[in-house]
This record gives C-alpha cells, sequence and structure tokens, in this order.
C-alpha cells in the first residue's frame, strides 16, 4: 500500500489514471447484479479500459475511409449498449452503402433521432411521433387490440417544437411527421426506400403498423433494420414475435437496454 502510495505522489500524471481505473473495476463489481451496473467501453471505443490496435484496423466508429464529418452524441449515461449498437448498425449500412432513407417512430425527445441525424447527415431522417405522449386515442387503442391499459399521459413531457430544437439540425433532411401513426405516413413516401427503421413506440399497433410499412420497403431486408423495444412494455413486445414468426419474414431484432 505504501509503495502504490509513493507512486501516485511521485509520478501522478502516469499513476492517477491507473488507479481510477483499479477503482472503477472494483466499485463494477459491487453493482454487477443491480438494475444499474458499471461497465467498460467496447474495445474499438478510443477510451477502452485495455489497449487495441482494433480503432486503427476497423476505422472503429466511423467508416473506414469516409470523409462525411460524423459526429456521435451519447444517449442517456445509462445506455451506452444501446448507442453503440445504434452506430454500429449504421456504420455497416454506410460502408456497405445500402440505399434508402432512416426513419424513427417514437421520437419522445429526440435523443436518438439527435443520434442518427448527426452520424448519418447525409441521409434523410424521417420522424413519426405524436410529439405529444401515447395520447387518448393511443390509450384506448392498446386497451381494446390488447388489454393492457396504459396512461394516456405517458411521454406528454414534450412538444415538436422541444425535439426541433434539441436536434440542432446540420442540414434539411430531417422531416417531421406528426401524429398517429399510421394515418401520419404521407402519401409521398408510400414509394420511398428506407435502409434504417428505429421503432419504438412502446405501443401495439403503430408497432405492428410500422412493421408492415417499412419491411417491404427495405433493401436488405434480413440484416440492417433496428427493431428496438422495451422488454417491459408486453403487447409493442407480442407485435414484434407476431410479425417476425410469419414465414416470409427475416428481420433482425435488437432489444433495448434501458428506458430512454
Amino acid at each position: 500500500m505504501l509503495r502504490a502510495l509513493a507512486k501516485l505522489i511521485t509520478n501522478p500524471r502516469k499513476y492517477v489514471p491507473i488507479a481510477v481505473n483499479v477503482l472503477l473495476r472494483k466499485m463494477s463489481e459491487l453493482f454487477m447484479n443491480r438494475s444499474f451496473f458499471l461497465q467498460g467501453q467496447m474495445d474499438i471505443h478510443p477510451r477502452a479500459p485495455w489497449r487495441s490496435d482494433l480503432v486503427k484496423s476497423t476505422g472503429g466508429f466511423y467508416p473506414q475511409g469516409d470523409r462525411e464529418e460524423r459526429q456521435i452524441y451519447n444517449l442517456d449515461s445509462f445506455d451506452n449498449t444501446r448507442r453503440d449498437m445504434l452506430i454500429l448498425l449504421l456504420r455497416t449500412l454506410i460502408e456497405q452503402q445500402v440505399p434508402g432513407a432512416f426513419a424513427e417512430l417514437g421520437v419522445y425527445r429526440g435523443l436518438t433521432a439527435r443520434l442518427i441525424h448527426h452520424y448519418a447527415p447525409e441521409r434523410m431522417l424521417h420522424l413519426f411521433d405524436t410529439f405529444e405522449g401515447f395520447t387518448q386515442r393511443g390509450s384506448r387503442a392498446e386497451l381494446s387490440n390488447t388489454g393492457h391499459q396504459v396512461s394516456a399521459a405517458l411521454f406528454s413531457d414534450t412538444s415538436l417544437e422541444q425535439v426541433r430544437s434539441f436536434i440542432q439540425q446540420r442540414n434539411d433532411n430531417v422531416c417531421y411527421h406528426p401524429g398517429f401513426f399510421p394515418d401520419s405516413i404521407p402519401p409521398s413516401l408510400k414509394g420511398e426506400t428506407f435502409a434504417f427503421a428505429h421503432l419504438d413506440a412502446d405501443l401495439y399497433e403503430p408497432t405492428m403498423e410500422a412493421l408492415k410499412f417499412f419491411y417491404p420497403r427495405m433493401p436488405a431486408r434480413d440484416s440492417c433494420s433496428c427493431m428496438t423495444t422495451m422488454p417491459g412494455w408486453v403487447p409493442e413486445r407480442r407485435s414484434r414475435i407476431s410479425f417476425a414468426t410469419r414465414p416470409s419474414c427475416r428481420f433482425r431484432c435488437q432489444t433495448r437496454a434501458a428506458p430512454h
């Protein structure tokens, strides 16, 4: 212990970061089986806890040889896993040059929409939401379709103006579609191709309708679509499973790590 303290005092620049990493690793053991826990960054992250040449050899979170100015925004502080998953999916789409626009159903306050837009500003991003929360219509539909009762006031602490301001658009490649899905789909999108759809509506009907709408319009139906749902929302999960078990369906489902 005394030798360790002596190192910290004589060469703090070198040993303080090491001591902090050791302390964090020890603390992570205390929270391993809790609802929230400490976790190291992925090995392709520039601040990963172990040294790796993966960033240089793979490009890390960015496409290799790419000239687009991409920015990565964090989600909630406890949601790094979903942030990294989304980034890697987007990177794959860009590297493989999968054609099509991007879309998100269930924008809430704009956290994931901001991440998607600033990482891929060259793609058109269509955002679908009531921008008022579940609303009475959504609550009644959920009860009628599934027998599951939800409060109409959930996720109502948002607005279209607030989301616009939060995203801080870099260009005109963000299009907002307020209203109840699928009524909010404009006729002009019926012939659109989508490379990526992030579904986070938390309700059965809009989730099922979104799967019906986006899946046939994806050129890479077996790989590059991101369907993230919250395990606690049983009806939404039911719609995902019901659609995925169809004989002709081959899409990948990703489950989110935590509520936005």
